[in-house]
């Protein structure tokens, strides 16, 4: 599956992202004095790319291993990093369930590490990045 989306500049901060393969639009904001976002800052929606990602991982698992759960939360957390290149770095990601693993945790992070998200930042070897002028 290829996925593809285009991210239109509006105004100060704030983006408008449109998504061709699922055809949802949404809104990448960051907060300012005397302004209220409409949406994630780009840190926020990476970092809940990486929890939802982890968070469908988790329900497959436990669907497959008929494992039942009536709660499946993941928080993420990061630092901005200090130094150069500015990044996002000490990534953590929590999963907090009910869903009983009997022993088999191990087996259910490697699981979950097979998310696309997760090898894209464990494994990224660059990214292209081009200038289109109009």
């Amino acid at each position: 599956m290829n996925t593809e989306l285009k991210v239109n500049f509006l105004e100060n901060d704030k983006f408008e992202v449109v998504t061709n393969t699922s055809g949802i639009t949404f809104y990448v904001d960051k907060r300012q004095d005397d302004y209220v976002p409409c949406g994630p800052n780009p840190l926020e929606l990476f970092l809940s790319s990486l929890g939802a990602c982890i968070g469908v991982y988790a329900k497959r698992y436990f669907r497959r291993h008929s494992i039942s759960f009536s709660e499946c939360s993941i928080i993420v957390k990061a630092e901005l990093s200090q130094q150069s290149p500015l990044r996002l770095v000490d990534i953590k990601a929590v999963i907090q369930t009910d869903g009983q693993l009997s022993g088999s945790t191990e087996r259910f992070l490697r699981f979950i590490r097979a998310c696309p998200i997760h090898n894209t930042i464990v494994v990224a070897e660059d990214i292209d990045i081009e200038v289109a002028l109009k």
